[in-house]
């Protein structure tokens, strides 16, 4: 009976560290040894402005990013669209919008600096995104004077990442995290390590104080 329930209790604890360990997982394309106060960022983006940001992916599954932002002095921003295009085949893979609504979250508002000005970004997952080229074209479509945003840069960490702003080149990179679909190997083994940890703890209390 004591077997039985070892291999169930093994059984159970493999399955739900599984379960945690597959999930969404960011990766930032920016030195995050930078403190947020540090950040610079683009000054104001207007109607005609034009920002792009090449990076390469690290894992396979790229479904989303989030990206820091500021409103600067206005109370609103207006519309932008954001363009995702494979260097390789010149096709784009994902398209959408950043506006207003996108800011209407907990942490574009958050009293952390880290945090703050956040957008998350959604789009189907692309399978085999590993060590593939792509760029991020981020443009004003429908900004007044007075709705324009500016996003976030800040020392670059990743070979191949390349950002300019209206055609001239930056020596920095966007604050991007890229949102990869994936199983993570390295939580499931954590997890499983607390696991283990926390059953010989037990145990050894248990002796301790029999």
């Amino acid at each position: 009976m004591k077997i039985l329930k070892r291999i169930t209790f093994i059984v159970l604890a493999v399955v739900i560290a599984a379960l945690y360990s597959y999930g969404t997982w960011p990766r930032a394309i920016y030195n995050t040894d930078i403190g947020a106060n540090s950040y610079e960022n683009t000054g104001a983006l207007s109607e005609d402005s034009i920002l792009t940001q090449k990076f390469v992916c690290s894992d396979s599954g790229l479904c989303g990013f989030s990206i820091k932002l500021t409103k600067q002095e206005n109370s609103t921003i207006g519309t932008y669209t954001w363009v995702i295009k494979d260097v390789e085949n010149n096709q784009n893979v994902a398209t959408g919008e950043i506006n207003e609504s996108s800011t209407e979250n907990r942490e574009f508002v958050s009293s952390s600096a880290q945090k703050r000005g956040n957008v998350e970004v959604e789009f189907p997952e692309i399978s085999d995104s590993k060590n593939k080229e792509y760029i991020l074209t981020i443009k004003g479509t429908n900004v007044q004077d007075s709705e324009t945003m500016a996003i976030y840069i800040t020392e670059k960490s990743q070979t191949g990442s390349e950002l300019q702003l209206n055609g001239e080149e930056i020596e920095k990179a966007s604050v991007i995290k890229l949102n990869y679909k994936r199983f993570n190997v390295e939580t499931f083994i954590v997890f499983l390590a607390i696991v283990m940890y926390l059953v010989a703890f037990v145990k050894f209390m248990y002796k301790l104080f029999r």
